[in-house]
């Protein structure tokens, strides 16, 4: 899929013009279809002076410059583009494409983007050094077309809870919590093709009891990890929470409601 948008191509001293369009993401991870759409990613482009820094630069007959590549990740899963090249350019009269060369402006391999975050890559982009033409080109735009694709793993919800035992607990008393992390599918996903990987880290209140603790498998959908802090010196009501963090990719985080341990005396 791919949209339209302009590229500037000046000789005067204004900035080269910020293009950006949509692309649509294959869905192909996990054993999924991968012709199954998912929420467009959105590319942004800037002509720099640099392969290194984006240093925004005109295009000048001769001289090297760097078509860089910006792509947003809307999602709450991490995208691999695969990827993003132009594919197809119309020139307007008088300057012909082939005073362009775009020739190395496609990208393919592996750009990682992180979950709502942004990435960037850059390729070689320049005018030619002809003796004719170019100054028909001046103060003109190029229509680029764009196309690209990009893979993902699937991301499925996951709910905590955490619970003690025993439930209320004598002053002096040793207390185990355990929290179960149970993942599940939303319309339209796969079935959770394994149980939520990841840590749990249990607070009493704003204070850490046991940090990022590796949960185990306890069924098709379903991990616990579980905390066994000092005993409780006195009486008291405590308010536990327990929050997953997933350490695959594949499952969303989640936090328990609150747990009310009682501590009588």
């Amino acid at each position: 899929m791919f949209g339209q948008k302009k590229l500037q191509v000046r000789s005067g001293a204004t900035a080269l013009v910020i293009v950006a369009l949509i692309f649509t993401v294959a869905h192909a991870a996990l054993g999924s279809n991968p012709t199954n759409a998912i929420p467009d990613f959105t590319i942004s482009s800037t002509i720099s002076s640099s392969s290194a820094v984006q240093t925004p630069a005109l295009l000048y007959p001769g001289v090297q410059r760097y078509l860089w590549y910006t792509v947003s990740n809307p999602l709450q899963a991490p995208i691999t583009v695969t990827s993003v090249g132009i594919s197809n350019v119309t020139s307007p009269t008088g300057c012909p494409v082939s005073n362009l060369d775009f020739a190395q402006t496609t990208f393919s391999g592996s750009l990682e983007v992180p979950a709502q975050g942004t990435n960037s890559v850059a390729l070689p982009i320049s005018l030619y050094n002809t003796s004719s033409n170019q100054i028909m080109c001046e103060g003109i735009t190029f229509a680029f077309a764009y196309s690209g694709s990009a893979i993902y793993a699937e991301l499925y919800a996951t709910a905590t809870t955490v619970v003690g035992a025993p439930s209320p607990s004598l002053e002096g008393q040793s207390v185990v919590y355990t929290a179960t992390v149970t993942a599940s599918a939303a319309a339209g996903q796969d079935p959770v093709p394994n149980s939520p990987t990841g840590t749990v880290t249990f607070m009493d209140g704003t204070s850490t009891i046991c940090n990022a603790v590796p949960v185990t498998s306890t069924g098709v959908t379903t991990s616990t990890a579980t905390c066994s802090p000092f005993a409780y010196p006195s009486p008291g009501t405590h308010q536990v929470t327990a929050t997953f963090t997933n350490t695959d990719g594949n499952f969303s985080g989640s936090t328990s409601p609150i747990f009310y341990q009682t501590v009588d005396p």
